[in-house]
């Protein structure tokens, strides 16, 4: 089963599991081809997170954050777009070093879904000719961006147009023939640092030279006889855990999906979003003790129970822009792929590099106080929940902080109120930021007119927000147990899809 934010990403997919590929074999394929079919939410210039399990029942998780180069500038010089955001990027790095490990069919073959996309286009669908459109003054500034990514004169393509990006195919093969290494220590790399240096950017060959995928810190624990698996900082894996460890100090019996529960889970997700920057010791130790029940007792105890008051507001605001994209794999053996890859807001910094094709990660804007050689957390959250070592359910999302809120709900009605997925998925949802509990309100899904009258009764502020794109998106992947079948859902408030092989894959 493959679900991603785009039909032809997850075609991409399924042909490579028909193909004989495994799970991350199929995963860097949809990964791959979204950068080609979904260039405003992610791409080579990218981040990406990555959580395995393998069809032994190995964990294993990569880190493709963006760095901060050696000499970043000072933070009143960084900017949220342009130059002098960029980091170096680490989605190429990442997909590559999971292939090697894990794939099964060679990185070619992986690779010639995004390449034929690529190269021979492929039709624009409405929603993303609508979020180009809406960045085509933005992308006018950066005439190679432009030139990749507006019609002649600068026009805004039109859904249905035919978008072929044919230097982004040319580095595609490259590095379907050489791996990472042209990427980072090739003429891709060449071509990188010359133009930072010549447009005030300061990543350097340098730190190309010097970027690698690094494994990233599981973190595990269980909920309600569950088990659930992700990956800490600079992902935020740990925070989702920990949201759920506070609400498992609560009996829900007959709350579940009610305004005690969104009072209740707000301020738990409140709570887990602060201690994510906490200095509780070393990272190990840090990281222990943010999934740990004994760390959730003493948070539970700080925020009450269901019917306490309104939650104190947080420290920390939601600087995090919300676009990003999030796929799901699992195949026939076991082994499954929870994957999420972002440029930080719509098109990242809107800088293309002449002859490359994509756009770089805006990086060092919002996150200006990152170290040189450091890599800035995000709100990415690839999750998998085992039962007994199986697992049942992998998820993640798109939509910066909003992630973290709808993982924490989709995993506590599923497992809570006993919902499939499809139906978790569907139930309405909200996010607490720092004075304010926004609730989804829209035709297909909305919260009653007496839990918000109860959640204003207790003391919080409400705010209905009707764009599906505020709240995120999750695109997931249940095991039915009965049937013995993946069960793929993609998200109703994107343009994704869910597909399986059509013919055996061995």
């Amino acid at each position: 089963m493959v679900v991603s934010g785009a039909p032809l990403a997850t075609d991409a997919g399924v042909a490579i599991l028909e193909a004989g590929g495994n799970a991350v074999d199929a995963a860097v394929a949809s990964a791959f081809a979204l950068s080609v079919v979904e260039p405003t939410m992610s791409g080579l210039g990218g981040r990406s997170q990555i959580l395995i399990r393998t069809d032994d029942g190995a964990l294993d998780a990569f880190d493709g954050t963006t760095q901060v180069p050696a000499m970043p500038p000072a933070p009143d010089e960084a900017r949220e777009e342009g130059y002098s955001t960029i980091g170096v990027p680490g989605t190429v790095a990442a997909l590559s070093a999971a292939h090697q490990r894990h794939g099964r069919l060679a990185l070619g073959q992986v690779m010639a879904p995004a390449i034929m996309l690529a190269a021979e286009g492929f039709p624009l669908p409405e929603a993303e000719a609508a979020r180009l459109a809406g960045m085509a003054d933005r992308l006018a500034a950066y005439p190679a961006t432009a030139g990749y990514f507006l019609g002649p004169g600068g026009t805004a393509y039109r859904a249905g147009d035919r978008l072929v990006q044919t230097d982004l195919a040319r580095v595609l093969r490259a590095i379907a023939r050489n791996g990472a290494d042209v990427f980072y220590r090739g003429w891709i790399a060449d071509s990188i640092a010359v133009d930072m240096q010549r447009n005030g950017g300061f990543v350097t060959r340098e730190d190309l030279a010097a970027y690698e995928a690094l494994p990233n810190l599981v973190v595990r624990d269980d909920y309600r006889g569950l088990e659930v698996v992700g990956t800490y900082l600079p992902a935020s894996g740990a925070t989702v855990i920990e949201a759920l460890n506070i609400l498992e100090q609560f009996d829900l019996t007959d709350r579940e999906g009610s305004a005690e529960w969104v009072a209740l889970t707000t301020r738990a997700l409140l709570a887990s979003f602060e201690d994510r920057t906490a200095d509780l010791g070393s990272r190990d130790d840090q990281a222990e003790t943010l999934v740990s029940d004994e760390w959730a007792a003493i948070r539970a105890r700080e925020i009450g129970g269901p019917d306490a008051p309104a939650a104190r507001p947080s420290r920390h605001e939601d600087p995090e822009p919300g676009h990003t994209t999030h796929l799901s794999v699992a195949d026939r053996d076991g082994m499954v792929v929870a994957l999420t890859q972002s440029l930080g807001p719509t098109m990242g910094s809107r800088v293309a590099t002449p002859g490359l094709g994509f756009v770089y990660a805006s990086t060092m804007g919002y996150l200006a106080n990152v170290p040189a050689g450091g890599r800035p957390f995000s709100s990415q959250a690839p999750l998998i929940v085992l039962d007994r070592g199986e697992p049942i359910l992998l998820l993640g999302a798109a939509g910066a902080r909003r992630i973290l809120s709808a993982v924490v709900e989709v995993v506590s009605r599923t497992v809570d109120e006993a919902l499939e997925l499809p139906d978790a998925m569907a139930a309405p949802r909200f996010h607490p930021t720092v004075d304010t509990v926004y609730l989804e309100n829209r035709e297909q899904t909305t919260w009653s007119d007496t839990i918000l009258a109860t959640l204003h009764d207790m003391g919080f502020a409400v705010a209905l927000r009707s764009s599906p794109s505020y709240f995120a998106r999750i695109h997931g992947i249940a095991f039915d147990r009965t049937e013995r079948v993946w069960l793929g859902v993609a998200d109703s408030r994107w343009s994704g899809t869910a597909r399986g092989p059509e013919r055996p894959t061995r």
